[in-house]
């Protein structure tokens, strides 16, 4: 897969700020939007490894690392798994 380059622009006085030059700030902003897109559901855990540079156990750590969930359940799919686990529970028995 050919990448595509983003450019964006990013005020001087805010990679001051943030003590960071412009390729650590890249990175970062890669990073957290790979977050982002993750948390929404619009990139898988690897496709969002694959924006953030990461393989898929470095992007889990990361997301562990800032404090998100590495699987996001909606309620139905929380039901469903309770529902699945009841059965196996009756199966194991």
């Amino acid at each position: 897969m050919q990448p595509y380059e983003v450019k964006i622009e990013v005020p001087h006085e805010v990679l001051l700020n943030l003590h960071k030059s412009p390729d650590e700030a890249a990175e970062d902003i890669k990073r957290q939007a790979a977050i982002r897109y993750y948390k929404k559901r619009s990139l898988s855990l690897g496709k969002a490894a694959d924006l953030a540079g990461m393989s898929r156990f470095e992007f889990i750590d990361y997301l562990r690392f800032n404090d998100e969930p590495v699987f996001q359940y909606t309620d139905e799919e929380l039901e469903e798994i309770k529902r699945d686990a009841a059965e196996l529970e009756k199966v194991i028995r």
